[in-house]
């Protein structure tokens, strides 16, 4: 039976032009999947395009639980639009996490980070015993891999909720920004990948995107044409703020009072 959760469609911009879908199987297996529409035109010589991401195989390895009831996963699976000749002109690729990880998160995100203009997946792992980390990964050659990831907050049941990607230091490449630990440190980061890595390039604190218990995660990441802005609610929920980068100094510009999840739907609207 198929069980589509309300809340999710206050996603926002953290999955713009994606469908996002949470499933219940008769067996009482469950999954939730991402999608995008497969591009009229992809870039010369890149023929694979990651169309779909799913997170599966629903585990208790990890007891953490902020998320209103959605569990932790064990596995990530990807279907791609492949070459011509492919049979069936899909491919994809699928992983699962040792015993000491888990995937932590509303669903994974089919988002550019490298700035090639091919979706990577990026997803929240977190580990047993030093909590969560943001992971971007990749088809190559077949098989799904790890591209880069942050490191890991440090602490078991310390968690970080994903906001969009953007050009936000105007380096014309790609940065993305989560909160880390929305519901105690209350800090914007925003990272760029460099090699294997995700890189932090601005930290700024007072700010939040998810309460304990939501089954989403609030606000994303807007570009009105001066580059890439955060939206995202004050520490206390009383205002809805735009942030942004000027020469890598954090400037919040408020939005007006936060009455509720769809006012970052409307904000995310230039």
């Amino acid at each position: 039976m198929r069980l589509l959760l309300a809340a999710l469609a206050l996603l926002g911009a953290s999955v713009a032009a994606q469908a996002q879908e949470t499933w219940a199987l008769p067996d009482g297996k469950a999954y939730i999947a991402t999608s995008e529409p497969a591009p009229e035109v992809r870039p010369e010589g890149h023929p694979v395009w990651p169309i779909s991401a799913r997170l599966s195989e629903p585990t208790d390895r990890y007891s953490h639980d902020v998320l209103g009831g959605i569990p932790r996963w064990g596995a990530l699976s990807v279907t791609a639009l492949a070459c011509a000749d492919c049979r069936n002109g899909y491919t994809g690729g699928g992983l699962r996490l040792p015993e000491d990880l888990v995937f932590e998160d509303t669903g994974a995100r089919l988002w550019d980070v490298t700035g090639d203009g091919i979706p990577e997946i990026v997803v929240v792992e977190s580990h047993v015993q030093k909590g969560a980390r943001l992971t971007a990964y990749h088809l190559r050659d077949g098989k799904l891999r790890r591209l880069a990831s942050t490191g890991f907050i440090g602490q078991a049941n310390r968690w970080l909720a994903p906001l969009g990607v953007g050009d936000f230091n105007g380096d014309g490449r790609p940065d993305i920004a989560y909160v880390d630990r929305p519901h105690l440190a209350r800090q914007v980061v925003i990272v760029t990948q460099q090699g294997n890595r995700l890189v932090e390039v601005a930290r700024v604190a007072g700010f939040t995107n998810h309460r304990i218990g939501q089954p989403f995660i609030s606000g994303g990441v807007r570009d009105c044409g001066a580059g890439g802005e955060a939206i995202v609610a004050t520490a206390d929920w009383s205002q809805l703020v735009a942030l942004r980068l000027d020469q890598g100094k954090a400037e919040a510009r408020s939005l007006g009072a936060f009455r509720g999840p769809a006012d970052f739907t409307r904000a995310l609207h230039c």
